[in-house]
């Protein structure tokens, strides 16, 4: 039996081409041969492989059915975060959320060129991790998260808040109101 996505094509090709059952069936007659459909009780793509499920998309493409994106119908498409695509990872794994969260963390304690490769320089000296991938959910993800934490306690109030508080010593230099002196 065919992925559940490669019989959608299918029956959206054969919607979107008008055929009917009967012209559909002979499609599959004629593409995959009489003696394929011999041995099940009716003619139907549910009974194709992945490869002749491919091959009847082939040939619809073929007779001019052209696959819609979701954005050419209207949907936006869902959109993607980063670390999403790492696919199925064991359940070890630190998770998508845990590595944006890592990563904007650091955002905020380095800002600089290169910050990738401080962070990744940053995760091997303390953590002995190569890349920020290689996390693990429950020990290393939750340990470098905790020294982001600390970390970003210890830097300076400016830093922290993007404004000068007036008990730092850099409040002396700033001046109140328009630049009266020019």
């Amino acid at each position: 039996m065919p992925v559940q996505k490669l019989l959608a094509k299918i029956h959206i090709a054969k919607k979107e081409l008008g055929l009917d059952d009967e012209t559909y069936r002979e499609i599959l007659i004629s593409v995959f041969g009489r003696e394929r459909f011999e041995t099940v009780p009716y003619k139907s793509s549910k009974f194709l492989s992945d490869s002749e499920a491919l091959k009847l998309i082939h040939y619809f493409k073929g007779k001019g059915w052209s696959p819609k994106s979701a954005v050419g119908n209207g949907l936006k498409p869902f959109p993607t975060k980063k670390y999403d695509d790492l696919g199925k990872r064991d359940a070890y794994a630190a998770t998508p959320a845990q590595l944006r969260m890592i990563e904007a963390m650091w955002h905020d304690i380095y800002r600089g060129n290169d910050e990738t490769k401080h962070l990744r320089q940053f995760l091997f000296n303390h953590f002995k991790v190569s890349d920020i991938r290689f996390l693990e959910k429950n020990t290393t993800a939750h340990q470098v998260i905790e020294a982001l934490k600390q970390m970003k306690t210890r830097l300076p109030v400016q830093r922290q808040t993007g404004r000068i508080d007036a008990d730092t010593d850099e409040s002396a230099n700033v001046r109140e109101g328009p630049l009266q002196d020019l």
